[in-house]
């Protein structure tokens, strides 16, 4: 059994803007903030597209290539864009170096620079390049801009220079052979490496997914994931899969589908999970994520209940852990091991309380914004009753530990859960949403994988109502507007 670990990456994505009119006003007066809603026609917003183009290094692995490229609409006067620490510049297009970064008054500016690629935890590689294949996040780079007029939109794309695919938060790059699987508004593109060997086919990947995509009630089943079977043959792993952002994973191509510790939906869960929490619920990213691949392999059919309650049973070796109080945490194996047996526990009691109408995921997707002990506590009652909150309380502040039910009582609580004394591992389960699936088979080529690349949802600057004088009057007013970067969360099993 693996020990796994999580960590948190996180960025942000911020965009101030302040106003600059032509004529200076007195600090405090009511005319430092203009008013153009009546007096001036509204002019159509133009985009800003910034572009990342990532290639391999054969000769330098360890290292990716990026040509980071911006076009600018016309109201755009000036771009300044900072490159990550570690970035090494080495060519520039249209780019003057200052103390504030690059700046670009041209319309099409752009900056090649290599950047490293390796991440580790204790255990071995996060993110690797070995030269001939990479996995390795999405790069990033804030940028600063002035325009007129309306605010211009915010464009980032990822493209693969050479063969590849590029998700919204990670990428693949080396050959490769792509199958992809669409169930109801989610798709999955599964990336299968030449240089991997899954363990499990490709197809038999693709249904546990699909079909966990179309079973499970915890988040929203939507969205289009790139899926990665990261090679094993030259690569220690840290992890046995690292989920970044709310779309893209990988998992060690080694992993199999048909066990409790079922990685691939581990990873998935990741992806419709609430991932801002306060540390004393740090436990249910891992320990809900652990739970349901083992409760969704269980109804799938790919193992039996008692190889469920073993992976259960795991929690009771932390008996004197709290999950509330992470700092005091022993071992990193607590929020999952004892995470998923108490998530489990108080799901069947919800489910138990409801009479079925209401399950743990009910609770979790009812809370908005941070997920604190106090709105789960309040979700659970909402969900289940008094009694059940009161437990949950117990649960998450005390040592006291659940047992793993027995086979009866899981019958009782979940019901039209399949329970079987032997798994049925080659059979495909019954999706109730239509699917589809495709092959691409071989090495795409340049062309093909330039069809793939990923891009945000457009952003657009709030004003701050801020003023100053503005150097070229007769011009309208001149707008700075600030992009940081992308809110993005590793999880990682």
């Amino acid at each position: 059994m693996s020990r796994r670990t999580a960590t948190g990456l996180a960025c942000v994505l911020c965009l101030l803007v302040v106003v600059s009119t032509s004529a200076a006003a007195p600090v405090g007066s009511d005319s430092a903030v203009r008013d153009t809603s009546a007096s001036e026609p509204a002019v159509q917003a133009g985009t800003i597209t910034q572009t990342f183009a990532v290639s391999l290094t054969p000769d330098h692995p360890g290292e990716t290539e990026v040509v980071m490229t911006f076009e600018l609409p016309s109201d755009v006067s000036e771009l300044t864009t900072r490159l990550p620490n570690r970035a090494t510049v080495r060519e520039t297009t249209g780019f003057e170096s200052t103390d504030d970064g690059y700046r670009s008054t041209t319309d099409r500016p752009s900056i090649r620079y290599t950047l490293p690629a390796n991440e580790t935890t204790r255990q071995g590689y996060r993110y690797v390049d070995v030269g001939s294949w990479a996995i390795v996040p999405t790069p990033q780079a804030a940028f600063s801009y002035q325009y007129r007029g309306s605010e211009p939109s915010v464009e980032t794309s990822y493209e693969i220079a050479g063969s590849g695919v590029a998700g919204r938060s990670m990428l693949f790059l080396g050959d490769y052979a792509l199958r992809e699987r669409t169930v109801g508004d989610s798709q999955f593109r599964l990336v299968v490496p030449t240089a991997a060997a899954p363990r499990a086919p490709p197809a038999r990947i693709l249904d546990t997914l699909a079909t966990a995509a179309d079973r499970l009630d915890i988040g929203t089943a939507e969205g289009r994931h790139v899926v990665i079977a990261a090679p094993t043959g030259n690569v220690t792993w840290g992890v046995a899969g690292s989920t970044r952002g709310q779309r893209d994973f990988w998992v060690r191509a080694n992993q199999p589908v048909d066990a409790a510790s079922n990685v691939w939906i581990h990873e998935y869960v990741h992806t419709r999970q609430q991932t801002e929490t306060t540390s004393g619920m740090r436990w249910s990213i891992e320990g809900s994520a652990d739970y349901y691949a083992a409760l969704e392999t269980l109804r799938q059919e790919r193992i039996t209940f008692e190889a469920f309650r073993r992976q259960l049973d795991r929690g009771t070796r932390y008996d004197d852990a709290v999950l509330a109080t992470p700092d005091r945490w022993e071992s990193r194996s607590v929020p999952y091991a004892k995470g998923s047996l108490v998530a489990g526990e108080i799901d069947r009691q919800i489910r138990l309380a409801s009479d079925g109408t209401a399950t743990l995921a009910t609770a979790l997707d009812g809370i908005d914004g941070e997920l604190s002990r106090s709105a789960f506590y309040d979700a659970v009652e909402t969900a289940g009753n008094a009694t059940v909150r009161a437990n949950a309380e117990r649960l998450i502040e005390t040592e006291s530990a659940p047992r793993p039910w027995s086979r009866e009582r899981h019958r009782r609580a979940f019901d039209g859960t399949a329970v079987t004394a032997t798994p049925t591992p080659t059979s495909t389960p019954t999706m109730t949403a239509p699917a589809t699936e495709t092959t691409v088979a071989g090495t795409p080529t340049a062309t093909t994988t330039g069809t793939m690349a990923a891009k945000t949802p457009t952003v657009t600057a709030t004003r701050t109502g801020q003023t100053t004088h503005s150097d070229q009057p007769g011009f309208g007013p001149l707008v700075v507007g600030v992009a940081l970067g992308v809110v993005l969360v590793d999880r990682q099993k």
